[in-house]
C-alpha cells in the first residue's frame, strides 16, 4: 500500500475521454439549450450578474463561499450582504429572510460539494421579495434533488466542470431565457496552454496506471517539450485561484475541452462517486466526524468532508502518504469578515477535502480511509 502513487484530488485525462461516446443519456446540464460554455465558472458568475442587471443592487450570498464569487458579483457592481450558514453547511432561510431588504434583487445559493440547499424554503422568499434566484452549482455538476437537478429551478445557475471532470477548465451559465440581456460573445482562450494541460493530465493518469511504462513515457514527454511547455505556461490562464481577473471575464471555453465534455459518461461518474463516497463513509466509520453524513439520493459527491480537531496536522499527516487532500475554504472574501459567524468559522478551520472521485479504484480508496483514520485518532 505504500507504493502507491500519489492519490490526486481530481481525476486524470485518460484516452477514452478524447473519443466521441456513443449511446448514453446526456445530463443536466449538457441537456439544455442556452448553456453559454465559459473559461471559468467566477466568468459566468460575473455574466450572470450583469445579464441580471445586479449592478447597484443587493445580492445575499452564504456566509461560507470560496471568495472568488464573492469578488465577480462585487466586480460587476453588485451590494452584498451576507447570510447565516449551518455546522451541516445548510444555509439559514430564516436568516436569509431577516436579511431581504427593498433593494434586495438576488439571493445566492451555493450547493456545497453536490448536497442540495433547502431550495423551496428559498424559492418562496426569492418570489416573495421579488428578486432572482442564482444556484451556484460550481461544487455539484450532475446533483439532483429529487425530480429536479440542481441548477435546473433558479433564475440563473453557475457551473465549474474541471472540478468535477478531467478537463483543464470549463465552467457554464444557464439563464432564464425572458431574464437575458445579452452581452459580448465570448472568445476562444489560448490553445496552446488547454493542449498542454490536457497531455499532461494523460501523462500522470498513465503512470498511476501503468507505474513504470507510464514514469517512462511521462519522463519521455517532459525531455522532448520542454520549450513548448515553457511557452504554453506563458500564455496559460490560471484556473483554481482566489483571485478574479476582470480581463478573463471575455474568455470562453476551447472547443477542445467542449468536445472533450462531449464524450462523458455523466451517468458513470455519478455512479462510481457516490459508490467512493460510500466506500469511504464506511470504512473511516466515524460518521459524527462526516459534513454530511449520510449521501441522500441523486447527490453526486465533489468530495468526502472529514471535520478533524487540527486541521494543519491532519493536511500535513495525509499530504505525507500521497493524498491530495484539500484544505477547505479556509478563508472568504474580506467583504464578509464585518459579521461573525460562528458556524461557518468552525467549518473553515476544520473541513478537509478527500478526494472520492471517479478515477479512484479500491486500493486507493481504502489507503485514503486508512490515513484519515489515522489523522482523526491523532
Amino acid at each position: 500500500m505504500e507504493t502507491l502513487m500519489a492519490i490526486p484530488s481530481m481525476p486524470d485525462l485518460g484516452p477514452a475521454q478524447l473519443l466521441p461516446r456513443r449511446g448514453g443519456k446526456v445530463l443536466f446540464p449538457f441537456n439544455r439549450h442556452g448553456l453559454e460554455l465559459t473559461y471559468l465558472g467566477r466568468n459566468a458568475v460575473w455574466r450572470a450578474a450583469r445579464m441580471l442587471g445586479l449592478e447597484g443592487c443587493e445580492v445575499i450570498v452564504p456566509a461560507y463561499h470560496h471568495g472568488v464569487e464573492v469578488s465577480a458579483l462585487l466586480h460587476a457592481g453588485a451590494r452584498l450582504r451576507f447570510a447565516r450558514v449551518d455546522a451541516s453547511g445548510r444555509l439559514d432561510p430564516d436568516d436569509v429572510r431577516a436579511r431581504v431588504g427593498p433593494r434586495t434583487r438576488a439571493i445566492y445559493v451555493i450547493h456545497y460539494a453536490g448536497f442540495p440547499q433547502p431550495l423551496d424554503a428559498l424559492l418562496e422568499i426569492a418570489r416573495e421579495a421579488g428578486a432572482f434566484l442564482i444556484e451556484d452549482c460550481a461544487l455539484s455538476l450532475f446533483s439532483r434533488e429529487g425530480v429536479y437537478p440542481l441548477g435546473s429551478r433558479g433564475d440563473a445557475a453557475i457551473f465549474c466542470f474541471y472540478k468535477t471532470l478531467p478537463v483543464p477548465h470549463g465552467g457554464g451559465l444557464l439563464l432564464r431565457e425572458a431574464h437575458a440581456e445579452r452581452l459580448a460573445d465570448l472568445a476562444p482562450p489560448p490553445l496552446l496552454p488547454t493542449l498542454s494541460h490536457m497531455a499532461g493530465s494523460m501523462l500522470v493518469g498513465a503512470e498511476r496506471r501503468f507505474q513504470g511504462p507510464g514514469r517512462w513515457l511521462r519522463s519521455m514527454a517532459k525531455t522532448f517539450t520542454g520549450r513548448v511547455r515553457a511557452r504554453a505556461r506563458l500564455e496559460d490562464v490560471p484556473v483554481g485561484t482566489q483571485a478574479f481577473e476582470p480581463g478573463a471575464v471575455h474568455l470562453g471555453m476551447s472547443p477542445v475541452v467542449a468536445r472533450a465534455l462531449g464524450s462523458v459518461d455523466a451517468e458513470q461518474v455519478v455512479r462510481r462517486r457516490r459508490a467512493n463516497w460510500l466506500f469511504l463513509h464506511e470504512r473511516i466509520g466515524r460518521p459524527e466526524r462526516a459534513t454530511w453524513s449520510s449521501l441522500p439520493p441523486g447527490v453526486c459527491p465533489l468530495f468526502y468532508a472529514l471535520e478533524v480537531e487540527d486541521k494543519a496536522r491532519a493536511l500535513r499527516l495525509l499530504w505525507s502518504r500521497g493524498i491530495q487532500a484539500v484544505d477547505f475554504w479556509r478563508s472568504g472574501h474580506p467583504a464578509a469578515s464585518c459579521e461573525r459567524f460562528p458556524e461557518v468559522e468552525a467549518l473553515r478551520q476544520r473541513v478537509v477535502e478527500l478526494p472520492c472521485h471517479q478515477a479512484l479504484g479500491s486500493e486507493e480508496l481504502e489507503h485514503v480511509a486508512k490515513v484519515a483514520r489515522e489523522a482523526l485518532e491523532a
